[in-house]
């Protein structure tokens, strides 16, 4: 597997790939009623970063996750981690977390956060499991939670912020 920065080839496809994935939301709690996902294009036109995760090295190797990292005036929020349910359990999202650790040490950068469902498996015991602990959200996190809101995410479950250090 690979973990490198998102090309402009590879944005149209994060839109796809993280609609493919929340698909397991679906099966989990019915229907969402969810927007369709943050297309690449518009990923990439935020402060922060994006990073895809392929199923080797070869040149042209399909995107199967990615990362995208937001850079929240010097702080960094892991907004969206995603990969595929094909390619789930062979270490792409731990991975994609290790390479975004160098990145926001590359860029000066300590404390990390998400947002994430606390009792879905792939949400907050994954993250648990890679050394992530639970937080009262900071400030900074307000524009998310007003979003999460909006969208009615915590109907699903417990929602809650975790960091990295």
């Amino acid at each position: 597997m690979s973990v490198r920065p998102a090309t402009t080839a590879d944005l149209p496809l994060l839109g796809p790939l993280e609609d493919t994935g929340d698909r397991q939301f679906t099966d989990l709690f019915g229907d969402l009623g969810w927007p369709a996902a943050t297309p690449g294009e518009e990923r990439a036109g935020v402060p922060g970063f994006l990073l895809v995760a392929t199923g080797d090295e070869t040149p042209g190797a399909p995107v199967v996750g990615f990362a995208h990292v937001l850079d929240l005036g010097g702080a960094w929020h892991l907004e969206q981690l995603s990969v595929d349910p094909d390619h789930q359990g062979r270490g792409h999202g731990t991975a994609l977390l290790a390479a975004v650790d160098t990145e926001v040490a590359a860029r000066g950068g300590g404390t990390l956060t998400l947002m994430t469902y606390a009792d879905v498996a792939w949400n907050g015991p994954f993250y648990a499991r890679r050394g992530w602990v639970e937080v009262e959200p900071p400030d900074r996190l307000a524009p998310m939670l007003a979003a999460e809101e909006r969208e009615g995410l915590a109907r699903h479950g417990r929602r809650i912020a975790m960091e990295r250090c």
